[in-house]
C-alpha cells in the first residue's frame, strides 16, 4: 500500500553538466533529487545544476515554502546550482541547508564562498528568504520529525549518505561512494575505512529505494581506482545484499550517452533473472518519479 511518498529526479548526471542530443533520455543536468513526503514536507539531496529547475517549478506553488537541503559533499558538481534556486530570492521562504563540515571551513562559509563577487553578483547574505544552516555528523539525527540516518562514505574529501525513514519506507541516497573491490591494491583500500562497505550494508537493508553512485563500467573502473566513485557490478552486488526493492543507477559519468546507459540498466535486469531476491534495477533519468 502507498504512503504518499514521491522521489522526483531533477539532475542525475556526474562530474559536469552534459547539454546535446546524446544525452536527452536522461538528461544532462547534475544531482539533485526531490523527495517530497506524504504532509508536503520537502527535503532536496544535493544542489546541482537540477536544483534550478525543481526551483523554478516550487515557485509556482502558490504558498510559502520551507525546503531542506542535504549536501553529499562539497564538489562542483553538487553545489553549483544553489545559486540558481529561485525560491532562495522570495522573502518568507525558508530554506534549511544540511551537511557536515570540514576541517578547512565551516558548512556556511563553504556554501558563501560560492558566491561571492569573484564568482557570483549576488552574495549569500543578499538573499530574501531565511537561509539556515545545520550540521550533521555520522548517526541518526531527527530532522523535521522525521528520522535521518547519516554516514561518511568513501570519496576523496570526505562525502556524507543518507538514509530518510518515513513509517516503514526507507529511502537511501548514496552518492559519489566507492565501493572499493577486494581485488583492488592495498594502496587504494587502505585510504578508505575498510568497515564502510559493512555499514552500509547494514543501514540500507530492506530499503524500498537505493540511489547509488554508478559511475563506471567494471572495466572503465581498473583505471579510475581511488576517484570516489562505483563500478556497476559492486553496486548491483551491494543492493542484492541489502535486499532492496529499487536499485537507481545515479551519477552518470558524462561519457555515457543514452545509448550506453540503455545497455547498463539492461545488463543488470539480465544479472538479476534468476536472483533469489527480487529487486527492480533501473538507471535514473531526469523527470522519473516514484511514488512509494
Amino acid at each position: 500500500m502507498k504512503v504518499g511518498i514521491k522521489v522526483k529526479f531533477w539532475g542525475v548526471r556526474g562530474s559536469i553538466p552534459t547539454p546535446g542530443v546524446k544525452y536527452i533520455k536522461y538528461g544532462g543536468n547534475t544531482p539533485c533529487v526531490e523527495v517530497r513526503l506524504p504532509n508536503n514536507q520537502l527535503f532536496i539531496f544535493d544542489a546541482g545544476t537540477g536544483i534550478r529547475e525543481l526551483g523554478n517549478v516550487l515557485c509556482k506553488e502558490e504558498r510559502k515554502l520551507k525546503a531542506h537541503i542535504f549536501l553529499s559533499h562539497f564538489h562542483w558538481d553538487h553545489i553549483q546550482g544553489l545559486p540558481f534556486f529561485m525560491p532562495s530570492y522570495i522573502e518568507g521562504n525558508e530554506i534549511i541547508i544540511l551537511g557536515m563540515d570540514l576541517q578547512e571551513a565551516r558548512l556556511d562559509r563553504i556554501i558563501s564562498n560560492q558566491m561571492e563577487s569573484i564568482y557570483f553578483p549576488v552574495k549569500l547574505q543578499s538573499l530574501s528568504a531565511r537561509m539556515q544552516f545545520q550540521i550533521l555528523s555520522e548517526g541518526s539525527n531527527t530532522i523535521d520529525g522525521l528520522t535521518v540516518d547519516t554516514m561518511y562514505i568513501n570519496h576523496p574529501g570526505q562525502a556524507m549518505g543518507y538514509v530518510v525513514t518515513f513509517g516503514k519506507t526507507k529511502i537511501c541516497y548514496f552518492t559519489d561512494n566507492e565501493l572499493v573491490p577486494s581485488w583492488a591494491h592495498e594502496t587504494f583500500r587502505l585510504k578508505y575505512k575498510s568497515d564502510t562497505r559493512e555499514k552500509i550494508v547494514k543501514l540500507i537493508s530492506g530499503a524500498d529505494l537505493l540511489i547509488h553512485d554508478a559511475q563506471y563500467t567494471d572495466e572503465e573502473y581498473k583505471t579510475k581506482i581511488g576517484w570516489g566513485h562505483s563500478p556497476l557490478s559492486d553496486v548491483l552486488n551491494l543492493a542484492k545484499e541489502g535486499r532492496v526493492g529499487r536499485l537507481a543507477l545515479f551519477h552518470h559519468d558524462p561519457d555515457h550517452f543514452d545509448e550506453q546507459i540503455d545497455i547498463f540498466a539492461a545488463n543488470c535486469k539480465e544479472n538479476l533473472n534468476g536472483s533469489y531476491h527480487h529487486m527492480e534495477c533501473f538507471a535514473a533519468q531526469e523527470g522519473m518519479e516514484l511514488h512509494f
